[in-house]
C-alpha cells in the first residue's frame, strides 16, 4: 500500500493527489501508534516523519496538527521533552485560527485539546513548571467541556474528551508531586467510556501510582492488580508500573501481601 501510494504522489496530481497525501498521512500515522505499542519508538518517529511529509504538502492544518501529536508523543517516548513542547506550540499556533472561530469544528478544538494534554505532560515531566502543566490541563478541560461529555476523538486518534483529560490529569498530579489533585482534576470523569483499553488501563497505573505517593499502599496494590487482571502485558512491560511494584516490595504490604506477590511473579522481579 505504501509503494502504491508513494506512486501516486509522485504521478498524479491535483484531487487524487491530495487524496493519496491524506491516506500516505493516515497510514503512517497508524503505523506509528502499532509501532510504539510494539516497543519499537525508533521506527515509530520513522513513521512519524513520514506523516509529517505528507500533511507539509498536503497543505491542511487539521492534518498538520494531527502529525504534530504524534511527533509529541514521539519525543515524549524518547524524553525530549523542550523539544515536544516547541512542537505542541507550532502545532496550536497553526490550529489556532480554526480553533478560534466563532464556531469552530468540533475536529479543531479536540485536536487543540489533545496538544494541550501532550504540553502538559511535558511540562510535568521538567520542560516546564507545575503551573505551567496545570495550565495546559485547564485549557484541554475547557475544550473538552465545550466538545461535551460524549465526545471521543476516535477518527484523529487523539481519543480526546473528558475521560482522556482525566487520563492525563492523573499523570500529571503523580509528575507534580500533587497526586491527589490530579486524581479529581476532572470531576465526574467517567473513565470507563474512553474508547481505548491502553487510555484506560494507563489511567489505572498512574491512580495506583499516586495513591502509593499518598501513603495508601493497599489501594496501590489493589489498583494495579485490577488493571494487570484486565491487561497483564500492557501492565507488565510499563515501565511506571514495574518501578512501582519494585517500590511496593520493598516497602512491604501486608494486607495485600498475595496480590503484590502475584504482580512480582508476573513481571519477573523476583531473582
Amino acid at each position: 500500500m505504501i509503494e502504491d501510494l508513494t506512486t501516486a504522489i509522485m504521478t498524479e496530481c491535483g484531487r487524487p493527489r491530495s487524496e493519496a497525501l491524506r491516506l500516505m498521512a493516515d497510514a503512517a500515522r497508524t503505523a506509528r501508534m502499532c509501532l510504539n505499542q510494539l516497543g519499537y519508538p525508533d521506527l515509530a518517529w520513522v513513521a512519524a516523519e513520514v506523516a509529517a511529509g505528507a500533511a507539509t504538502v498536503l497543505d491542511d492544518p487539521l492534518v498538520r496538527a494531527a502529525v504534530a501529536w504524534d511527533r509529541c508523543g514521539a519525543l515524549l517516548h524518547q524524553g525530549s521533552l523542550p523539544e515536544a513542547v516547541a512542537v505542541a506550540e507550532a502545532a496550536l499556533r497553526d490550529l489556532e485560527p480554526l480553533a478560534a472561530a466563532r464556531t469552530p469544528e468540533p475536529q479543531a478544538l479536540s485536536m487543540r485539546g489533545a496538544l494541550h494534554l501532550r504540553a502538559a505532560v511535558a511540562f510535568a515531566r521538567g520542560a516546564g513548571t507545575s503551573g505551567d502543566a496545570w495550565a495546559r490541563i485547564n485549557e484541554a478541560l475547557t475544550d473538552a467541556d465545550r466538545l461535551g461529555p460524549d465526545w471521543h476523538d476516535v477518527d484523529q486518534q487523539t481519543v480526546f474528551g473528558r475521560g482522556t483529560v482525566a487520563v492525563h490529569a492523573a499523570e500529571v498530579g503523580v509528575e507534580v508531586e500533587e497526586p491527589d489533585t490530579g486524581l479529581t482534576k476532572v470531576p465526574d470523569a467517567d473513565i470507563t467510556s474512553v474508547p481505548s483499553k491502553e487510555r484506560r488501563t494507563h489511567y489505572e497505573i498512574d491512580r495506583a501510582r499516586a495513591f502509593e505517593r499518598m501513603g495508601r499502599l493497599p489501594a496501590a496494590v489493589a489498583t494495579l492488580k485490577g488493571a494487570a487482571s484486565s491487561a497483564p502485558y500492557y501492565v507488565y512491560a510499563d515501565p511506571m508500573s514495574r518501578a512501582l511494584v519494585s517500590t511496593l516490595a520493598l516497602k512491604g504490604v501486608p494486607s495485600q501481601a498475595s496480590a503484590l506477590s502475584s504482580l512480582v511473579r508476573g513481571m519477573e522481579l523476583a531473582r
